[in-house]
C-alpha cells in the first residue's frame, strides 16, 4: 500500500467516522446527553480513539510518536509556558468573537440544557467534579481532540509535501472540526474553526503537542469552572 492510501485509510478509520457520527447525531437527536453520558462518553470514546490513533500511527502510518506528534525542538517547561500563552490567545479570541461574530450571527437555538444539567450535577457532587476536571477534561477531551487534530493534519501533510497543500490542509481540517460543533450554531462553527486554524498553525511551526493539550484543557476548564460556580448551593 502506498503512502497516500495509508494516510487516507488512517483518516477514514480514526477521524472521519467519529466526526460524521457527531454531526449526524446532532442533526437527528431527540434527547440530550445525560450527566453520566457527558462523563462516560468522553472517557470511553476519547480514550479508546486516542489509543486507536496511536496504534494507527505506529502500524499503518509507520511513524513514531515523536515523528508525528512531537518532532519539534523544545523542553517540557517551555511547552507548559507555551500552553499558557495559547490559552491567553484562546480567551482573546473568545472575547473578540463575543463582541463581533456572535453579535453579527446570533444563535436562536434553545439553551444547551445538557451542559446546564451537567454543571448543576458537578456543582454539588465533589466526586463527579474531580472526575470531570481530571480524566474527562485532560484525557477524554483535551488529549483526544488534540491527538485527533494533529493526526489529521499529519496524515494530510504526508500526502503532499507542498507548503501550499499544508496550508490548505490546515483549513480543511479546521473546517471539519468546526462543523463537528454545529450544535453551537453558525457562529460557534466559525469560532471553533478559527481557533483550530490558530492551533494548527502553531503546530505547523513548532511541532509540539503538549502546548495544544494544555491550552485546550485550560480554556475549557476555566470556562466550565466559572459556570459551575454559579450553580453551587
Amino acid at each position: 500500500m502506498n503512502n497516500t492510501l495509508r494516510n487516507i485509510l488512517a483518516i477514514s478509520i480514526a477521524i472521519l467516522p467519529v466526526n460524521i457520527l457527531m454531526i449526524w447525531y446532532r442533526l437527528t437527536q431527540t434527547e440530550n446527553f445525560s450527566t453520566v453520558d457527558m462523563i462516560v462518553y468522553p472517557l470511553l470514546f476519547g480514550g479508546g480513539l486516542s489509543i486507536l490513533i496511536l496504534l494507527l500511527n505506529k502500524y499503518l502510518i509507520k511513524d513514531t510518536f515523536k515523528e508525528t506528534f512531537n518532532s519539534g525542538k523544545g523542553i517540557w517547561y517551555w511547552d507548559i509556558l507555551a500552553g499558557f500563552g495559547l490559552t491567553a490567545i484562546y480567551f482573546a479570541l473568545f472575547f473578540l468573537e463575543r463582541a463581533t461574530l456572535y453579535q453579527w450571527i446570533p444563535n436562536h437555538n434553545p439553551p444547551n440544557t445538557e451542559l446546564i444539567d451537567t454543571m448543576m450535577a458537578l456543582a454539588n457532587n465533589p466526586v463527579l467534579l474531580f472526575i470531570w476536571f481530571g480524566p474527562v477534561l485532560w484525557i477524554g477531551i483535551a488529549l483526544f481532540e488534540e491527538l485527533s487534530r494533529v493526526f489529521l493534519l499529519k496524515c494530510l501533510w504526508n500526502i503532499n509535501k507542498s507548503k501550499n497543500w499544508h496550508m490548505t490542509a490546515i483549513f480543511l481540517a479546521s473546517s471539519l472540526i468546526g462543523v463537528a460543533h454545529l450544535y453551537q450554531g453558525t457562529a460557534g462553527i466559525i469560532s471553533i474553526g478559527l481557533k483550530s486554524v490558530v492551533m494548527s498553525f502553531y503546530f505547523y511551526k513548532y511541532r509540539r503537542l503538549l502546548p495544544l493539550i494544555i491550552s485546550h484543557a485550560l480554556y475549557d476548564g476555566i470556562q466550565f469552572a466559572f459556570f459551575v460556580m454559579q450553580f453551587r448551593n
